[in-house]
């Protein structure tokens, strides 16, 4: 019973300090009122697991105190204490919800504690049900999206691997992200021959800002994820020492947020550029099975690029 808080109510001080004292040895946080009426209003101030309530008050009886705090909260256990235990009375608590009902004069704890110990054991198994229940749901929830995700990615690498053009795989690329992942923005960067970095393909960027850069971007925080060449999950807005190294385009319309995802593009095990993503469209912050799709995809997207190049190489030895 450790822990608990019990709500007793009777109009008679003297049975209210009875209950009181032997609800303590059992070290029970005990509440009490002396009418219906301040028993709902203790309902509402303070978190309530059981109510030991005498069925004759004054005013409101405990059976309407029974009804009320049933509608009031389903989950709330109600043991009735009477002197009166007609067969009728009887029938009437159990029909609306009453947990137990113990009969006066209570001489011992012996019978009000096997009452509230059966009680508190209900309370319990029902709340663990309801956190496995929870759990449950949340498994469910987490497996179900795992399987959308694998499925999306399957589609996509089929889309992928039957891209013959390098400008039309990127953009496949680049649109399969966005839409699995629900982003705003997002881009592809590439580094040439003497090392610097262009985008290749964008989504949800202005194209006056993506022709102005697709030579050669300003160090910032782009050339920066790309010369790490690691995975970067930011669920939110960019932490200060990141936020620091971004030029005022990044900010603004290249990965204005919030969250951030990125993953490296390689070919023959060597960064080639990275793919980036910006602003979950649902306001939800991007998670890391998110991130876990991102890099899939752009795992096989190096499979995809050697494809592509060989392909190149037997087109020039055909043109020879």
């Amino acid at each position: 019973m450790h822990g608990e808080r019990v709500l007793v109510v009777d109009h008679s001080s003297q049975r209210r300090d009875n209950l009181r004292q032997l609800l303590q040895e059992k070290k029970v946080e005990v509440f009490d009122a002396s009418s219906c009426e301040e028993a709902l209003d203790t309902l509402v101030k303070e978190d309530i697991s059981l109510i030991l309530t005498e069925t004759e008050l004054p005013s409101k009886s405990g059976y309407y105190l029974l009804q009320k705090a049933k509608e009031y909260d389903p989950e709330l256990e109600v043991i009735l204490i009477t002197h009166n235990a007609t067969s009728y009375n009887l029938l009437q608590a159990m029909r609306h919800g009453a947990y137990d009902f113990i009969v006066r004069p209570i001489d011992t704890g012996e019978i009000l504690y096997s009452a509230m110990d059966r009680a508190f054991d209900h309370i319990r198994l029902r709340r663990q049900n309801i956190q496995l229940i929870d759990e449950l749901e949340k498994n469910n929830h987490a497996l179900s999206r795992a399987l959308k995700m694998m499925k999306a990615l399957n589609e996509s690498i089929e889309r992928l691997a039957a891209t013959m053009n390098i400008e039309d795989f990127f953009m496949e690329l680049l649109n399969s992200a966005t839409l699995v992942l629900h982003a705003d923005r997002g881009f592809i960067a590439l580094f040439d021959r003497n090392g610097t970095l262009g985008i290749k393909a964008s989504h949800g960027i202005p194209a006056t800002l993506v022709r102005q850069i697709s030579k050669g971007m300003p160090a910032g925080l782009t050339t920066e994820i790309a010369r790490r060449g690691k995975p970067i999950h930011i669920p939110d807005g960019l932490p200060p020492r990141l936020a620091a190294v971004a030029v005022t385009e990044e900010r603004e319309e290249l990965m204005p947020g919030p969250g951030l995802l990125a993953a490296p593009l390689c070919r023959k095990e060597r960064v080639v550029g990275t793919v980036i993503l910006s602003g979950h469209s649902a306001g939800s912050p991007f998670e890391e099975h998110d991130l876990h799709f991102l890099i899939q995809l752009a795992h096989h997207a190096a499979l995809g690029l050697e494809k592509l190049g060989l392909i190149h190489q037997l087109q020039r030895g055909k043109g020879r």
